[in-house]
């Protein structure tokens, strides 16, 4: 799971600097700081740390569920889109109690910077859906938050 991001970490800091060149001061290159946060958020949501998981949406963060989340409406603000999480964090902790609760293996991960905007597109497996994820995130000074998570699949 994580050798796959800690691959585009690698890759992108290689294609964002070159090779040989170094990011002065401590604040990582945008693509760097984008797959280390991604990353971040796929240790806190597979092994259902709240605290942590929260923290990385944005207040007028919006998302859109799989069907498997039984919302077929947008979620309109950080209250709403956690409200829809915290059923499914209750919902993994009843099937697997021990960690990781929730297995998220991103493949095929792909990251887009557009200025303090960052889109993180990937797919994930599963014996009967190809999951197709895209998070849009914004660069709050030195950090990146969640305002945008759309979450689809394609039955196989």
């Amino acid at each position: 799971m994580k050798q796959h991001l800690v691959l585009i970490l690698i890759i992108c800091a290689c294609s964002s600097r070159g090779l040989g060149q170094s990011q002065p001061g401590p604040t990582p290159p945008d693509s760097v700081g984008v797959a280390m946060t991604m990353n971040a958020f796929v240790d806190a949501f597979s092994n259902l740390k709240w605290e942590k998981f929260t923290a990385f949406f944005a207040d007028d963060a919006t998302a859109f569920f799989p069907p498997s989340a039984r919302m077929p409406y947008r979620a309109n603000n950080k209250q709403e889109v956690l409200n829809i999480f915290k059923k499914v964090f209750e919902h993994a902790q009843k099937e697997n109690p021990s960690a990781p609760h929730i297995v998220i293996e991103p493949l095929d991960t792909m990251i887009q910077l557009v200025g303090t905007t960052a889109i993180v597109t990937f797919t994930l497996k599963d014996p009967n859906l190809f999951g197709r994820r895209t998070i849009v995130l914004k660069k709050d000074y030195d950090r990146w938050l969640i305002v945008h998570l759309h979450a689809s699949g394609v039955a196989l």
